[in-house]
């Protein structure tokens, strides 16, 4: 049960809504099956979705980091030269005292910016690499759900981040109630080959049966 209702926990869902423990646990093992069977028809194309997921932005960022990490080191570079080109001058008399402190000084902030934003943008450049671990992760899991007879709880961990549940919605044979469930890495995924099967028909209970709906609201 929905532990932010307003009824019973002066939360911001407006209704008791719930979902049974089996019926929760036979969507989740069916949508699983369906990602397994699509890893299992079509690798690439597997692989593929759950790169647009993830690089279309990430791609794009990481462009951005490298010329700007570039960019860094090549004024960190020039800095230094300039630097030691200075403290040449000054030692030589072609620069004076008051202004090797002013220009010293200077060149000293911006190596330090320069050395503290250079840190940043190799420690993000390594967290997309991470990404790109993080969705082979997400692929083992998957290979080793199919291997399985039942859910466990270090792989449902491994797989899902969370799971949306929705207030029930219509009354007798015509009860549909929407469960979302969102991978971790990628989030939802749309599996293409079997979009068309978004209703699951669960029989929890004797004489109450419900749809499920496992696709997000229309935006």
């Amino acid at each position: 049960m929905c532990a932010n209702n307003k009824v019973d926990y002066r939360g911001s869902c407006p209704g008791r809504h719930y979902v049974r423990a089996d019926a929760i646990e036979q969507v989740v093992m069916l949508e699983l099956h369906r990602m397994a069977e699509f890893l299992e028809s079509d690798e690439e194309a597997f692989a593929e979705l759950l790169a647009q997921k993830t690089d279309k932005e990430l791609l794009r960022e990481k462009k951005h980091d490298e010329e700007e990490l570039q960019k860094a080191i090549v004024r960190n570079d020039t800095v230094s030269n300039l630097y030691e080109k200075l403290y040449e001058d000054n030692a030589t008399g072609k620069v004076s005292d008051e202004w090797f402190m002013q220009l010293s000084h200077k060149y000293e902030v911006e190596r330090l910016e320069l050395k503290e934003k250079i840190k940043v943008l190799r420690q993000k450049l390594s967290e997309c690499g991470q990404c790109e671990r993080d969705r082979e992760t997400f692929t083992s899991a998957i290979r080793r759900f199919m291997r399985m007879d039942s859910l466990t709880a270090p792989l449902l961990r491994e797989l899902i981040d969370h799971i949306d549940v929705f207030e029930t919605e219509g009354t007798g044979k015509s009860r549909t109630q929407r469960i979302v469930i969102y991978y971790r890495f990628v989030g939802y995924v749309e599996i293409p080959e079997v979009s068309q099967k978004k209703r699951i028909k669960a029989d929890t209970r004797k004489g109450v049966a419900v749809e499920y709906l496992t696709e997000p609201l229309p935006a």
